[in-house]
């Protein structure tokens, strides 16, 4: 048992000196259009890890302190999000699908599926994990390597960046059913502005949108308008906060 416990200590030991020895650089790189040689400025770059931010320039290119495992993530009106895990501090050059606005939900759904396909991959192609949930059988064979699932600094990157991409998932299924065209057509609202914060204020959430039928979806909006009409003081509190 003594063993056993020296064993896992060192293990441990070892995991958290990689994980703390590791020097923070500035990673620099450039954001195209995809499949065009046009650069793209006002990117919004975030590391998902430390939350720092950057945009880029009107060449398209951004600077942000990261380490090698860390997950950025880009974002700009139009255009598709995309996550890039760092694998080296070597400059990169990143390509952003444009937003095609004919079936946008259904695009976006796809666009974030194949992102979090893809960068999960890359997780595991820096040793990220193995398995994010290894089974008993899987821990008493490999100790070292469940210890690294459970404790390990990758494999919590990969879980949050999960977590992360799963809450968007679920706001891309939401607003498959309750989207702007719908609570237009519901209210009689033609104002964008005011249809946008309307939406959402209101927004339903993701267990109620899952079983409710599409009546239910449009009695909701009904209900939440008659609330808004005679409320607007109140509506507009809600919206400044």
């Amino acid at each position: 048992m003594r063993f056993g416990y020296i064993i896992l200590s060192f293990c441990l030991g070892c995991l958290f000196f990689e994980a703390s020895g590791q020097a923070v650089f500035t990673l620099k790189g450039t954001i195209y259009k995809k499949s065009t040689p046009e650069k793209i400025s006002g990117v919004i770059v975030t590391n998902l890890r430390t939350k720092s931010q950057s945009t880029s320039d009107n060449w398209g290119v951004f600077n942000i302190p990261a380490l090698v495992g860390d997950t950025l993530l880009f974002k700009k009106s139009d255009y598709a999000s995309q996550t890039y895990v760092i694998n080296s501090s070597f400059d990169i050059n990143i390509y952003l699908p444009p937003m095609v606005l004919l079936n946008e939900v259904t695009v976006k759904e796809q666009t974030k599926k194949q992102e979090i396909k893809e960068t999960m991959n890359d997780y595991k192609k820096v040793g990220g994990y193995y398995t994010l949930n290894p089974s008993v059988w899987s821990a008493m064979n490999s100790p070292a390597t469940a210890i690294y699932e459970e404790l390990g600094t990758d494999p919590n990157r990969a879980r949050k960046f999960q977590e992360h991409t799963q809450e968007e998932l679920e706001h891309i299924e939401i607003f498959k059913r309750y989207n702007k065209a719908l609570v237009k057509k519901v209210t009689g609202l033609t104002d964008d502005k005011e249809v946008q914060k309307f939406t959402d204020v209101f927004t339903p959430a993701y267990i109620d949108i899952k079983t409710w039928s599409d009546y239910e979806v449009v009695n909701y909006i009904k209900i939440s308008f008659e609330w808004y009409k005679t409320h607007q003081e109140e509506f507009k509190a809600r919206v400044l906060n």
